[in-house]
């Protein structure tokens, strides 16, 4: 993904924490103790007070980390044997869904070639929850100490990486990644529909905020409408998955089915020196281009939100203790 459509990522996952906090349908948070939902209410809160940086820190791994070829990606190359241990992840979880229903390659074995993304996230995650006890431990004043704008800097951050995660290119481990083939024209067409949608003051990397403090909207397109629907209407499960119990689990089982949707989308068929018009005309993604879009974005946008208020309650139950 591209600048802004990583920081619109991040900023819709604080407007999936407001539907988790208030929503009065039943169906969206059935099963979601009240405690997970104050929660995501003191978070997102928290959130509209350290939002600025939300550009900026969701670039930060590609503008000033550069680490590209290691922590954005986990690259899987299908190896043909049986293997069976695909992780069990969250219900409205859609590319898992979809990938165990119709991937030829689910549940055969791959190797994984490059790439640790779910190392990247996780670490994250726990140096998020450290510099909220050193904000605390510490006097303020002190030399050492962090800041909350900095934490919200490690949040947007962290976003970065599991939407990269999201992308299917980033798990597949044939040639797609060179900018000015498919990927970079998948991304673009991405970024051209987040500019189109919302107002951006880019002379100040940020946001223009409408009434309710959310990126102000434009020409929404389809595609920025019908996420900004589905993550106000889906289900929301907090746990990880069966069997899972952390962010790294949660994150090697979203690189499995990105893996799983690349090669369902493109057919090993279609080469990187293609054009995005015959990509367009004969993929599976390309013909259906919206659709899968959507399901990539909104599972995203539902994965960011998980891992931040996971995190956020960490630290607040280390506060209680």
């Amino acid at each position: 993904m591209k600048k802004y459509s990583h920081a619109w990522v991040a900023f819709m996952a604080i407007k999936r924490l407001e539907v988790i906090a208030n929503t009065t349908d039943e169906a969206v948070v059935k099963g979601v103790s009240e405690e997970v939902r104050k929660h995501a209410k003191t978070l997102c809160k928290w959130f509209m007070d350290h939002r600025d940086f939300v550009i900026e820190g969701a670039w930060y791994p590609d503008e000033v980390f550069k680490d590209m070829s290691t922590s954005h990606i986990i690259k899987f190359k299908p190896e043909g044997g049986e293997y069976n241990n695909f992780r069990n992840m969250p219900s409205s979880h859609s590319i898992a869904a979809l990938m165990k229903k119709s991937s030829p390659l689910y549940k055969k074995s791959y190797s994984i070639i490059q790439g640790n993304c779910a190392d990247r996230c996780e670490s994250i995650a726990h140096s998020i929850v450290d510099n909220f006890k050193m904000l605390q431990k510490e006097d303020r004043g002190c030399p050492i100490v962090t800041t909350h704008n900095h934490i919200a800097m490690r949040f947007f951050i962290l976003s970065h990486y599991v939407a990269d995660c999201h992308m299917p290119l980033h798990c597949d481990y044939r040639p797609f990644s060179d900018e000015k083939g498919i990927h970079g024209s998948i991304e673009k067409k991405w970024e051209d529909q987040v500019k189109k949608s919302y107002k951006i003051d880019t002379a100040n990397n940020r946001f223009y905020y409408g009434p309710d403090g959310y990126p102000l909207p434009l020409n929404m397109t389809a595609l920025t409408q019908s996420v900004e629907e589905e993550i106000a209407t889906r289900p929301y499960v907090h746990g990880w998955g069966s069997n899972n119990s952390s962010t790294w689990d949660f994150m090697s089982g979203v690189a499995q089915y990105s893996y799983l949707f690349s090669y369902f989308l493109v057919p090993e068929t279609f080469a990187n020196t293609q054009t995005i018009t015959e990509f367009m005309k004969q993929t599976e993604w390309g013909l259906h281009f919206d659709d899968y879009s959507k399901m990539i974005f909104s599972d995203a946008i539902d994965a960011v939100a998980r891992i931040w208020l996971h995190v956020w309650i960490k630290y607040k139950s280390w506060m209680k203790e």
